[in-house]
């Protein structure tokens, strides 16, 4: 009910504009609506951090779906950063930079599984933090991690997808996972993350109809 000041309003969409620009250029349309969702997607940090929901899931599906043939994919929820909640209706474009600001690449590769085991477990243990691991393919059962519903065998082979911050070593007690572990292998660049997402909005929204 209150009238925008015309020059703060001028300012505000000059800036806009610029950073919609700025967006154009790296490939994205940010005023595109990718979906319309029925219920909504909750980026709270206090989510996030602490467990897996809807938009989580969503955005671990998103990795495992653009990479391929993988048993596993993570990434950690101090990805997001929108520390709200998207409600139900229009997604667009805007909405996932807002959600995954710093984007970053997919990476795929394959992990011995006792490295994988290791990085599942320390996700979990970083509860409450963004090391907070959000996990596709792999899930916990009477004390050991199960892929494809078996055991994980340590001497085995994986493929995993995961976001390229992760195996810099930078996340919290995370330091080991890096491109120099021996048990680090064929590590392959994808395109950025939150192309994935976008793509996996759509399709989520193609199969709804």
């Amino acid at each position: 009910t209150i009238a925008p000041d015309p020059v703060v309003d001028a300012a505000v969409k000059g800036w806009v504009e610029k950073g919609f620009d700025a967006f154009r250029r790296e490939g994205f349309a940010p005023e595109a609506v990718v979906a319309v969702t029925t219920e909504p997607l909750d980026g709270r940090e206090s989510t996030v951090r602490n467990r897996s929901g809807r938009l989580t899931d969503l955005i671990a599906a998103a990795i495992a779906h653009d990479a391929g043939d993988v048993d596993v994919a993570i990434f950690n929820g101090g990805s997001v950063r929108i520390d709200d909640v998207v409600p139900p209706g229009p997604v667009t474009e805007y909405d996932v930079i807002r959600i995954l600001p710093f984007g970053g690449k997919i990476l795929k590769a394959s992990l011995d599984g006792a490295l994988l085991a290791r990085i599942l477990d320390t996700g979990v243990n970083n509860e409450g933090t963004g090391g907070y691991l959000h996990a596709w393919g792999a899930k916990r059962a009477n004390g050991a991690w199960l892929v494809r519903d078996r055991p994980i065998d340590p001497a085995r082979r994986y493929a995993v997808a995961m976001s390229d911050f992760l195996l810099t070593g930078g996340e919290t007690n995370l330091g080991y996972l890096t491109r120099a572990n021996p048990q680090v292998h064929d590590v392959v660049e994808l395109r950025d993350m939150r192309f994935a997402v976008i793509g996996e909005l759509k399709r989520e929204a193609g199969k709804a109809k």
